[in-house]
């Protein structure tokens, strides 16, 4: 599948977007105190990693071709 270039753009910013959320997690798990907050978001953070993973190999690919 080919993607116009408008919407690889698209796609660059909600990695960027992405990008942000997950520094926000990381931020909020250095300040947290609670175990249990500090793992949820952990694990929140982590499933943002895993999708700006994704869109990002998604992206590269696309660009390839």
């Amino acid at each position: 599948m080919q993607l116009s270039t408008r919407e690889l753009l698209y796609l660059e910013d909600c990695s960027k977007m992405m990008e942000a959320i997950q520094k926000t997690c990381q931020h909020a798990m250095s300040e947290c105190t609670d175990p249990q907050v500090k793992s949820l978001i952990q694990k929140m953070g982590s499933e943002h990693n895993q999708l700006i993973q994704s869109s990002a190999s998604f992206v590269s690919r696309s660009s390839m071709q």
